[in-house]
């Protein structure tokens, strides 16, 4: 009865501590990829004051061009272009989805090994003897 009353207790309390530590780590992350985020624009508007203080205002309006179409939403929006400009083969032809290596594996060979037959009967014979 004891064992029984113990573990309603402890699902309960399971049951709402669960979803409360869940939210609470989901809200820390978000609050960390907002920040990093806001961190990232700030690096590239010095970056983008840096050219237009060296006379290049074409690449500080390229920074800030591209800094506006990063989105917090979706992080690896980009992703699928990049690859295919350091590898030269476009993500759609692999057929395999972003940042996921192929992990099928080339089917091994077997070999024809045939089985040693051992007649028991001549064993047999010669320990009778």
């Amino acid at each position: 009865m004891l064992q029984k009353t113990t573990q309603w207790m402890t699902d309960r309390l399971v049951e709402r501590a669960l979803p409360s530590i869940g939210s609470f780590m989901a809200s820390a992350l978000q609050r960390m990829l907002i920040l990093g985020h806001a961190d990232h624009h700030n690096q590239l508007e010095e970056q983008a004051r840096r050219y237009e203080a060296a006379g290049k205002p074409h690449l500080a309006k390229l920074i800030r061009d591209q800094a506006q179409e990063m989105s917090l939403n979706d992080p690896l929006s980009s992703a699928p272009e990049i690859c295919e400009r350091l590898t030269g083969v476009s993500q759609a032809d692999m057929g395999l989805p972003v940042g996921l290596p192929d992990t099928t594996t080339p089917k091994k060979k077997r070999g024809n090994k045939k089985p040693v037959r051992i007649d028991v009967s001549e064993d047999a014979g010669e320990m009778g003897e």
